[in-house]
């Protein structure tokens, strides 16, 4: 028969490991969760951008042939 004690501090290391491999995985899910967060930011930052230039109205004149070329 084993030891009360033994089976304890067993128990205690294993959920010690699991704690430890949570956190770790905690930590991995919070990168990711940065990272996508800043690829959100910089698509509504170009969407933005996007609709600011399909609300001004179209360039005339010199303005208008100096855009058409940069197209």
């Amino acid at each position: 028969m084993t030891d009360p004690e033994d089976d304890i501090a067993r128990g205690m290391a294993a959920l010690r490991a699991q704690n430890r491999l949570l956190l770790e995985q905690v930590e991995a899910l919070r990168g990711t969760l940065a990272a996508r967060e800043d690829e959100i930011t910089r698509l509504s930052a170009r969407l933005l951008e996007l609709e600011a230039l399909r609300a001004s109205p179209e360039p005339s004149g010199l303005l208008a042939r100096l855009h058409a070329r940069r197209r």
